[in-house]
């Protein structure tokens, strides 16, 4: 008997057949793990086809971005997934949790299938593509476990295709599956090449399994893994720091050396409407995934001390004499800004400024959506990486790649596995210090121009790594990890989510947050202020984080088909 082969998620891939001898035939429709995986070409599109779950849009973002929506740093306006789970009320049946085990459940499958065909092809694949091929599907099956054990914790293992009596698995234990993972990884950097070129830019890479397994390491306090994995990257010499912090997020430094593993998209193929779903109002944007006070209270003085801290703080200019990567990814009051058919215009959030000023193509005053509009940017804030002028043309159609794993996340890993392990050396300060510097713009060894930390404090040097990792990676799609790992989500995600003020006498007087040791904002003192009607702009209220929110729970319709014992919902769901 024959057997057709075909995508679906229950627990991986499901192998299903038929016993009438008319339908025991080869499908002519599509492909079959007989007839399919016998030349080169069909390994090559097979692979490719594996990388298509990496990044899906949900919402119009690359999901990853819509995960930090879900957290203290961003926060989604429309009434979606993100700001349901932000609000602590999602369910088994939450529409984004269920879509992202199902993405990540059929990417493995298809790595599954591949492995599993790809010797009938071995004859006439040239060497290398093989084992680049077999290095991509390794790679790509442990980022997709690397998600679930994240999210979820203990899922099924599955390894190969499965005929459907032997789909319903139990969870395997998360230990387990990190192992498994580990030991994917490393054969994938065995096998693939540091970079490629043309047509193969964006394929995985030797430092990407590198990279993701020092990621994962570090999410399973596995310090020592982590602080190897980093350490061999960074020996390579290969990958650098993008001079320009603003820039990395823009076509101009696209695919640099920094970027370790990104998703491309391409026009025909695939296409990312963050411009459009992200941007100002007056910038024909929605404002729909914005940044949170509580991020833009988080970027330290120039002179390296917390706001509540430091004496060149200014409530009434909060950008001023601040690290320059706040101004670099946050759109905020006094920016030039861009928008359509090359407008250029004065960017202002205070409610008195219903209208700016534009200054290209011609000098006028317009009107300030940002204000008038109820729908704008409700912190008073916009994210400004991967917004790009040359996106403003058609802002649903960006190619703008998407960074799944770049260096400064590397050289941040490393420093925080050898921080835990209490193994403080130069070289840890350096890995801090090289992200630092970069931010102002100098060589970290200019350690007048910038806040060089210095301290070999494991506590101290702790916090400013946490601190490091919130304000560098903001928007990328790995806070969500981090809270859980840390488990400080019941002081980042529990209470009211304030917005800007809308009253125009607290505008510029508004109270300092006090920040914990994870550079978390508490607005305390913001509570008098919610007596006056009207006073703030309310994001979410309350938001309310549990204890078993630190997983997610299993998708519902995945329990209603998996009826083995050993396959149980998580904990409080």
């Amino acid at each position: 008997m024959k057997k057709i082969y075909v995508l679906t998620i229950l627990a991986g891939i499901l192998a299903t057949g038929c016993e009438k001898d008319y339908l025991n035939r080869y499908p002519e429709d599509q492909p079959s793990s007989e007839t399919y995986y016998t030349t080169a070409d069909q390994l090559i599109l097979a692979i490719n086809s594996a990388y298509s779950n990496l990044s899906y849009a949900q919402d119009g973002y690359p999901y990853q971005m819509q995960l930090e929506g879900t957290t203290d740093v961003m926060w989604q306006r429309p009434n979606t997934d993100a700001q349901v789970i932000g609000l602590g009320q999602h369910t088994p049946g939450t529409g984004m949790i269920r879509t992202i085990w199902t993405q990540s459940y059929s990417g493995i499958g298809k790595c599954n299938m591949l492995l599993a065909n790809m010797e009938k092809a071995r004859s006439v694949t040239p060497a290398a593509v093989y084992r680049r091929i077999d290095g991509e599907a390794r790679f790509l099956r442990a980022y997709y476990y690397g998600t679930l054990i994240s999210l979820f914790g203990d899922v099924p293992l599955v390894d190969k295709p499965l005929n459907a009596e032997d789909a319903f698995l139990p969870r395997t234990p998360r230990a387990d599956l990190l192992n498994f993972i580990f030991r994917d990884l490393d054969s994938a950097a065995a096998k693939l090449s540091i970079s490629y070129t043309g047509t193969d830019v964006g394929r995985a890479t030797s430092s990407a399994a590198m990279a993701f397994k020092a990621r994962i390491a570090l999410y399973n306090e596995k310090w020592d893994i982590a602080a190897a994995a980093a350490k061999q990257l960074m020996d390579l010499n290969y990958h650098s720091l993008y001079p320009n912090y603003r820039n990395l997020f823009m076509y101009a430094g696209e695919h640099s050396r920094e970027s370790i593993f990104a998703f491309d998209y391409k026009q025909t193929v695939r296409v990312s409407a963050t411009p459009q779903n992200m941007q100002a109002r007056n910038s024909s944007g929605f404002s729909g995934l914005v940044p949170t006070r509580a991020i833009g209270d988080s970027y330290e003085c120039t002179d390296g001390l917390t706001i509540d801290k430091s004496p060149l703080y200014s409530t009434a200019d909060p950008f001023r004499n601040r690290d320059p990567r706040m101004r670099q990814t946050l759109l905020g009051d006094g920016d030039t800004w861009f928008g359509t058919g090359g407008m250029t215009f004065n960017m202002t959030f205070h409610p008195d400024s219903t209208t700016c000023t534009r200054y290209t193509p011609t000098v006028a005053k317009i009107t300030n959506l940002e204000v008038t509009n109820a729908f704008s940017a409700y912190a008073g804030f916009v994210l400004k990486k991967y917004l790009d002028p040359a996106d403003m043309v058609l802002n649903t159609q960006s190619e703008l790649a998407f960074m799944l794993i770049r260096y400064a996340e590397v050289l941040l890993t490393y420093a925080e596995a050898k921080i835990e392990l209490n193994q403080i050396d130069a070289t840890v300060l350096n890995a801090i210090n090289q992200v630092r510097a970069r931010a102002y713009g100098v060589s970290v060894g200019q350690t007048t121009l910038y806040p060089a930390v210095t301290t070999t404090s494991q506590a101290a040097l702790r916090s400013i790594v946490r601190r490091e990792r919130k304000v560098e990676l903001a928007g990328e799609g790995l806070r969500i990890f981090d809270i859980r790992r840390w488990k400080i989500g019941e002081k980042t995600m529990n209470g009211i989510l304030f917005g800007k003020a809308l009253n125009r006498t607290i505008y510029y007087t508004l109270p300092k947050p006090v920040l914990d040791e994870n550079s978390s904002p508490a607005y305390d003192s913001f509570n008098s202020l919610l007596a006056v009607v009207g006073n703030f702009k309310i994001m979410d209220n309350p938001r309310i984080f549990k204890s078993h929110h630190y997983l997610w729970p299993i998708p519902q319709t995945e329990l209603d088909v998996n009826k083995n014992a050993g396959f149980t919902q998580n904990p409080g769901y």
